[in-house]
């Protein structure tokens, strides 16, 4: 099947793809070919995308829709990060920052945009942990 992963700056992945999985707001899922036609809310996971080939690939997904139709699966995602895009410094740094806010109980804190910044680090930092 045909993969094309898009953000509003660029064509992050395109190819062909044996399998793929990742993580939508219920839980779990994964694409074979033929799949039948769905359109899917993703959340902020990592995605796996089997090539035929060559070894997987893993790309961090911050979130975004799927669109899957005869054998191609279109991804539209604010973001995307390739395990060699990540800088693991930052990453530590913004899960520190984000748990020092939620633990800080400051009312003056968004709460939920601190959450936010931590899913977004932890997954950064399990895309390079699981290609290494």
């Amino acid at each position: 099947m045909d993969i094309e992963v898009v953000t509003p700056d660029a064509i992050v992945y395109s190819g062909k793809a044996t399998f793929l999985s990742g993580r939508d707001k219920d839980g779990s899922f994964g694409i074979l070919p033929n799949h039948a036609p769905a359109v899917i809310a993703l959340d902020i996971a990592p995605m796996r995308i089997d090539r035929p080939d060559e070894p997987p690939c893993y790309i961090a997904v911050f979130g975004g829709f799927m669109e899957v139709c005869d054998n191609k699966v279109d991804i539209i995602t604010p973001n995307c990060e390739h395990p060699d895009q990540i800088d693991v410094g930052r990453a530590t740094r913004a899960k520190e920052r984000a748990e020092q806010r939620l633990a800080a109980n400051d009312p003056d804190i968004d709460i939920e945009r601190a959450r936010l910044a931590l899913a977004r680090a932890l997954l950064r930092l399990h895309v390079v942990e699981i290609c290494k």
